[in-house]
């Protein structure tokens, strides 16, 4: 009876073992954050499906290699020192607390990370562990609700500003209509009073650009072909073509280009796209529309590119062409392709602006073709609007 007790009682333990391996792995696999183990050398001991795809790997690939390829520089030249070091001193730097660091993909591409890691033995071996946490979406909607913040200060701000100015600038104006009446004949001096009089419109369009950057973007959804709305505001811009030699000619790939926009505000993007492009071009020139099928977030989208062959932009100047106030003309307020930017954002898209491979500027714009009232960014969806 006693070796039949032992016998029952290795039984239940083998199967409590089992039992326990089976809970393991489910919390492993199920885990919505990522969960890296490492030996004490720095080797990947094991990963989760969750880390396979926070870090672009499969399993396989990050099994058996060095932690550090999931680093940038320095760091990543570094670690195995920092695992030496704490083996030799037992001074934790990281251990057991959680902070905030940076992470590389496979594709090269580095994102913020919250780890924690905990150091555990099996026997005479030491592993430590690590939970890994993405903090991409969670910067990404800071930064909207601290942009939002700014806006609406920036708005209330101009808005209070228009209006106390606007009585000053009428006055001053009434002013100057009266002045040009009294100076007729006097061309010298007339000139300069016109000259004060385009320095006061300016002023007011500086007023009302800035209220219309940082007033909320309110969206009114209905499918179109982009086509159309291309097409539509090159011939709107016919009076800025006058006496110029610039064509535009369209390459499209897809079988239509039809997406679900406010198209208000696109035809505002594209208008604007445009004129930048027919400035840039000069006298004589030429622009493509080059429009295909992508995908942006697992969603199916069209890109738009209009390349023109114009001066063309530095490389420096494709880096802040989105930036409030910067402009590379000598008359404008800057705000025209930043409030472009606003208005792809609030449409789940994307855009950016780099020099053509010869000369000119490629500006590319990804809009997806569908896009639910919750993915809506920086914006205000009016659902009654969208077409079925």
């Amino acid at each position: 009876m006693p070796h039949e007790a032992a016998r029952f009682s290795n039984i239940d333990e083998a199967n409590s073992d089992r039992s326990m391996v089976a809970k393991y792995s489910a919390i492993m696999e199920t885990a919505v954050d990522a969960i890296i183990t490492i030996r004490e050398d720095g080797v990947i001991e094991s990963v989760n499906p969750a880390a396979c795809r926070m870090f672009g790997y499969p399993m396989e690939a990050l099994v058996g290699s060095n932690v550090r390829i999931l680093m940038p520089a320095p760091h990543s030249a570094e670690h195995d020192g920092y695992l030496r070091k704490y083996r030799e001193t037992g001074q934790a730097a990281i251990i057991g607390v959680g902070r905030r660091v940076s992470g590389v993909r496979k594709d090269g591409t580095q994102f913020p990370l919250h780890l924690a890691v905990t150091e555990f033995h099996i026997g005479d071996k030491q592993f430590f562990s690590g939970i890994i946490r993405d903090l991409t979406e969670l910067d990404q909607a800071q930064t909207r609700l601290l942009q939002s913040a700014r806006l609406a200060a920036i708005g209330q701000m101009v808005t209070g500003l228009a209006h106390e100015s606007r009585n000053a600038l009428q006055r001053a104006q009434a002013c100057l209509d009266m002045l040009s009446l009294e100076l007729e004949g006097q061309e010298d001096l007339q000139d300069l009073s016109r000259r004060a009089t385009n320095a006061l419109q300016d002023l007011h369009r500086l007023y009302e650009e800035v209220r219309s950057y940082a007033a909320p973007i309110h969206l009114e959804f209905r499918e179109v072909n982009l086509r159309n709305i291309w097409r539509k505001e090159w011939e709107n811009l016919a009076a800025v073509r006058t006496s110029l030699d610039i064509r535009l000619t369209e390459s499209v790939e897809c079988d239509d280009a039809v997406c679900e926009v406010d198209v208000h505000r696109i035809e505002q993007v594209f208008r604007n796209i445009l004129e930048n492009a027919i400035h840039a071009c000069g006298s004589d020139g030429a622009i493509q529309v080059h429009c295909c099928p992508v995908s942006i977030n697992g969603q199916e989208a069209i890109r738009i590119e209009f390349i023109d062959d114009g001066t063309g932009l530095t490389s420096d100047a494709a880096q802040h062409i989105f930036e409030p106030f910067f402009t590379t003309k000598q008359k404008g307020t800057g705000l025209g392709m930043a409030i472009v930017r606003r208005i792809i954002d609030a449409h789940c898209g994307e855009i950016s602006a780099r020099p053509g491979s010869d000369r000119g500027t490629v500006i590319s714009v990804v809009l997806p073709r569908r896009i639910a009232a919750n993915e809506v960014r920086n914006g205000v969806r009016s659902s009654s609007s969208v077409a079925s």
